[in-house]
């Protein structure tokens, strides 16, 4: 059975980028239009990870092919990094005390391990998330059942950090697609042979019986995913207008994007920028990683024994 681990839906809510952030969608895709897509593309079975939140997933949650899960933002309290966690087989009473724990990594892995909540490294070689160093991931390496090793978001050189990474400290290897957008949803995914329904798969998950395959990601899939918000955007924007015309805050998030077409290619070379970053960020973590391990036993005392 195949299941796409990593999806995004409406209910991820607003852009994390400024300015963005107010009239932006991380995506807009709904929870049936993401179902109906996974299972054109020969998904097995659907899960949606929204950015902390399960509303999305319990849309779906009555069928019997639907993994609830989350992508979790969890932090570290003494310098506030934050760091990406993949979460699947939640329920309403289990995502409600993840949420509330997730300020706080320290206390969030133990819960997410007494409850045997299947819990991943998400895109580990990226900065999306918060800037991971080697102390960090050593310190959650631990507490994490599986390393994400493709991301069909991200470069592939960062997805080979996480692959080695995985390979290095015998993690389950896992991928999922990312998709913010239809454009990636199921064209990346994780398969537990032999699994015939959604319980044999997660112990399939458990036992680390998995092979994984799909696409990687690269600047021309960001720079798609850039014109299709952009459409998307527009799209909603519009939509609303059409329905309250004489709405004065629809009619100006309308004209606002009108007048901000001219930045789309200012959006792409961003991406540009920002991908040479990611490349960047990837190649001074794995540095850190394989040069410098001593140092990160010492920073994490309680790994060195």
């Amino acid at each position: 059975m195949k299941l796409d681990t990593h999806v995004h839906t409406r209910h991820s809510g607003y852009s994390t980028i400024r300015p963005l952030h107010r009239v932006m969608r991380e995506s807009y895709k709904t929870p049936a239009g993401v179902y109906q897509m996974t299972r054109q593309k020969g998904m097995d079975l659907v899960t949606i990870t929204d950015h902390d939140t399960i509303t999305g997933a319990l849309e779906l949650a009555d069928r019997p092919e639907v993994i609830i899960g989350c992508e979790v933002t969890a932090t570290f309290p003494d310098d506030r990094v934050c760091v990406h966690l993949n979460v699947l087989g939640l329920s309403d009473q289990t995502f409600a005390e993840v949420d509330r724990l997730r300020a706080d990594v320290r206390e969030l892995l133990p819960y997410l391990q007494r409850e045997r909540l299947f819990t991943s490294l998400n895109h580990v070689g990226s900065s999306v998330a918060g800037r991971l160093t080697a102390a960090h991931v050593a310190a959650l390496l631990p507490w994490m059942n599986a390393i994400e090793v493709i991301n069909g978001s991200r470069l592939p050189v960062q997805n080979r950090t996480a692959a080695s990474l995985a390979a290095a400290t015998g993690k389950t290897p896992i991928a999922g697609s990312d998709a913010h957008h239809r454009r990636g949803v199921g064209y990346t995914w994780t398969e537990v042979p032999g699994a015939r329904n959604r319980e044999e798969f997660l112990a399939g998950l458990w036992r680390g019986g998995t092979a994984i395959g799909g696409r990687h990601g690269s600047y021309f899939t960001m720079a798609e995913d850039i014109l299709r918000f952009s459409g998307s955007f527009y799209a909603e924007h519009l939509a609303e207008v059409a329905r309250h015309p004489l709405r004065w805050r629809a009619q100006m998030r309308w004209w606002g994007g009108v007048c901000g077409l001219p930045l789309v290619p200012v959006a792409l070379a961003g991406a540009y920028l920002h991908f040479l970053g990611e490349e960047r960020f990837n190649h001074n973590l794995l540095f850190d990683l394989v040069a410098r391990p001593a140092r990160v036993l010492q920073a994490v005392p309680e790994l060195a024994a």
